[in-house]
């Protein structure tokens, strides 16, 4: 213990006996990154936050009476695929074409290698983060406060932009296949509509239900009426003063009942070979004009939304001209440097020690 004290008090004691010059290089070192840093140019920082918004705000209401809620803010899928779109070779050449960036930060564009250059620059000046409230935080840093700004800004609407025609175009796949799903169910509608159209007219048949009650009632009513002019005819034939000719009437009228009951028969026979098709025609008709209805309905709702303007991110922030730089931060810099020279300018002042006490060259020139 006591020679860890003596050895500890011996390096207090070189580290004193060289502290002019171990202060010297210090500030040496100092002056000289402060004067370098004073060169370097001044970046300014532009932010601007944003939410991603919830896709369920472009989906139209669910038919019925009762409403479903929808999520106003995006999930974690939705933010990094904002991210992502951000991130994206379109967004870079957006930036590269509406700022001019070739020249804004002097790099030849028939350099074989000017893109590549480019976008490193571009991408060492861009960031973009989720922060701990699960908004997104989209920064630029120029030397030009007002470039920085416009960048940012830039970006957050171009991502929008971008965003709003993905969604677009899925709600337009959506919306043709609901318009051909509409025009085929139409289709299967009409020619239902025409089978049931042809039916009723080859079984004379325009309404099952009154057209059915119709023929019930006049079957009792012609049955009654054969019962009836047959007891007449029977009756009158046994009397002697009845004249043969009022006879002969009856039994025409009866004929006549007759040959109505015949034919009301085979309007029956057709109806009930007929009934059963067009009450299944009816019902699919009922049954497809329902859906179709629906889909129609359904189609009005996807169009409405289609044509409306969206939004794909809840603006919280617009970047803003900044009035502080970023960067350099020439006191952290100075203090830094100095601080690293003074422990170099240490360890190399104990080492030298050590190894003259140790006579290095003695011992190679030995060896």
């Amino acid at each position: 213990m006591q020679n860890q004290n003596e050895s500890l008090l011996d390096i207090i004691l070189l580290l004193f006996k060289w502290w002019k010059q171990i202060i010297g290089a210090s500030f040496l070192a100092a002056v000289i990154t402060a004067g370098i840093s004073l060169m370097l140019p001044n970046y300014y920082e532009a932010s601007t936050q944003f939410y991603a918004a919830s896709p369920d705000l472009a989906q139209p209401s669910p038919l019925g009476n009762m409403p479903e809620s929808k999520r106003i803010y995006g999930n974690d899928n939705d933010i990094d695929r904002l991210i992502s779109i951000s991130k994206s070779n379109t967004v870079s050449n957006y930036l590269i074409d509406s700022f001019d960036l070739y020249n804004h930060y002097e790099i030849k564009e028939d350099d074989p290698k000017g893109k590549y250059k480019l976008l490193l620059k571009l991408e060492k000046h861009f960031e973009i983060t989720k922060t701990k409230y699960d908004a997104i935080k989209l920064s630029f840093e120029d030397k030009v406060p007002e470039t920085a700004a416009a960048m940012a800004n830039a970006t957050r609407n171009k991502v929008d932009e971008l965003a709003r025609t993905m969604i677009k175009s899925s709600q337009e796949n959506l919306l043709n296949a609901y318009k051909r799903n509409v025009t085929n169910k139409q289709l299967q509608y009409d020619a239902i509509s025409d089978s049931l159209y042809y039916t009723r007219n080859k079984y004379n048949i325009f309404n099952t239900q009154s057209q059915g009650e119709a023929f019930g009632s006049s079957m009792v009513s012609l049955e009654g009426k054969i019962q009836s002019y047959k007891a007449r005819i029977s009756y009158l034939q046994k009397k002697t003063d009845v004249p043969q000719d009022s006879i002969n009437i009856f039994k025409a009228k009866l004929e006549g009942f007759k040959t109505q009951y015949k034919n009301l028969g085979r309007n029956i026979s057709e109806y009930n070979n007929g009934y059963p098709k067009i009450l299944n025609f009816e019902r699919q008709l009922k049954d497809f004009g329902d859906q179709l209805n629906i889909d129609k309905e359904r189609l009005k709702q996807l169009q409405a939304v289609y044509n409306s303007e969206i939004s794909a991110i809840h603006i919280v922030e617009k970047a803003e001209t900044p009035v502080i730089k970023s960067r350099p931060k020439r006191s952290f810099l100075v203090i830094g440097i100095a601080a690293l020279t003074f422990v170099l300018m240490s360890i190399w002042v104990i080492a030298q020690d050590q190894l003259n006490k140790s006579d290095w060259r003695k011992k190679i020139s030995e060896a």
